[in-house]
């Protein structure tokens, strides 16, 4: 007779559990039957469901503006604050993300206004490595620095933005052409 050895969890149960061990202060979900999945699974997995506000609102779409930032995931450039951007691009071998200055032209030396336009690209970048789920190899092209000193200040800035992933990360190191090399694991089953 035919069993079910492991049932892989539900895309709520995933989300759940990604964000639970964050600070999470409340959550919104935009129907009535969802509000019931979530306390059913929030009970399962044993969390304080009576410290977390659970809110149903019907216009969820437009109070988030959920539909430009799903179009967002899904495009190839994303602009910073500062006016620079990052690409991404996805190969069957490897993640390549470059960072430009584009329109950010800083008001001091060259070196800071390279690492103001860095420093925006590293956070953006641990952010977009989560939303987009990235995992494998990954290489990330920065504007070059010519002082070490920036370089580390890079590679810490991206380690403490990475520590909200709770995908196991690893930066290795920058290579010869100075790009930095960094691996990641998948949250999600892929298809």
């Amino acid at each position: 007779m035919p069993k079910v050895l492991y049932e892989n969890g539900s895309i709520l149960q995933k989300m759940l559990l990604d964000f639970m061990d964050k600070d999470v202060h409340k959550i919104v979900v935009n129907e009535e039957k969802v509000a019931d999945k979530v306390e059913q699974e929030m009970e399962k997995m044993q969390h304080k469901k009576n410290t977390i506000p659970l809110e149903v609102e019907e216009n969820i779409w437009d109070k988030y503006s959920l539909d430009k930032q799903i179009e967002k995931i899904q495009d190839r450039k994303i602009w910073l604050n500062c006016g620079g951007f990052i690409t991404i691009d996805k190969t069957e071998a490897l993640t390549a993300i470059d960072v430009n200055s584009g329109k950010y032209t800083g008001r001091k030396n060259l070196e800071e206004t390279v690492l103001k336009v860095n420093e925006e690209a590293s956070k953006e970048i641990a952010k977009q490595l989560r939303l987009r789920d990235i995992g494998g190899i990954i290489m990330i092209d920065f504007i070059d620095m010519q002082e070490e000193e920036s370089r580390k200040k890079i590679v810490q800035l991206l380690e403490e933005s990475l520590k909200e992933d709770r995908s196991k990360t690893q930066i290795v190191e920058f290579t010869k052409l100075s790009l930095l090399e960094m691996t990641r694991k998948h949250i999600w089953n892929h298809p």
